[in-house]
C-alpha cells in the first residue's frame, strides 16, 4: 500500500529530483492504526512541507491513510508515475507495464492531463 510517508523517500527515477508531487485520486482510511514511526523528515506530503517547513506534523491523522490511486509528478522532467490499486508504478521507458497503465487511463482519463496520457498511449 502508499503511504503518504513514502513521498519522504521517493526520487524521480528518470532525472533523480525530490521531492515528487502527489496526486490522489482514491483513498482508504484505517481509523484503528497508530503511528509508531519516525516523523518524515525531508518531506511531508500529507501536507506538503519540507524540511524546517515541517513543524508538529499530523502523523496521528497521515498514517491512517493508504493513497489506492492517483499519481507522482516529477516537476523537473514531468514524468509521471502512477498509483494504481495501492502500487506506485516507478518504471521508466521499456519497463513501464504498458497494458496496466492503459487500463488506469481509461479509469481516470478526466482526472489525468492529456500530456501524459497522449506520451503514454503514443510510446
Amino acid at each position: 500500500m502508499v503511504k503518504y510517508r513514502l513521498s519522504n523517500y521517493l526520487i524521480c527515477p528518470k532525472c533523480k529530483e525530490f521531492p515528487l508531487e502527489l496526486n490522489i485520486f482514491k483513498v482508504e482510511e484505517y481509523p484503528k492504526r497508530e503511528f509508531k514511526f519516525k516523523p518524515c523528515d525531508e518531506y511531508c506530503s500529507y501536507t506538503g512541507k519540507r524540511g524546517s517547513e515541517i513543524i508538529d506534523p499530523p502523523c496521528d491523522e497521515c498514517i491512517k491513510k493508504e493513497i489506492v490511486d492517483g499519481f507522482y509528478r516529477c516537476t523537473k522532467c514531468d514524468e509521471w508515475y502512477p498509483i494504481i490499486d495501492a502500487i506506485a508504478i516507478m518504471h521508466i521507458g521499456e519497463y513501464r507495464p504498458k497494458k496496466v497503465i492503459k487500463k488506469f487511463i481509461e479509469k481516470y482519463r478526466e482526472r489525468i492531463p492529456e500530456k501524459y496520457i497522449e506520451r503514454e498511449l503514443t510510446s
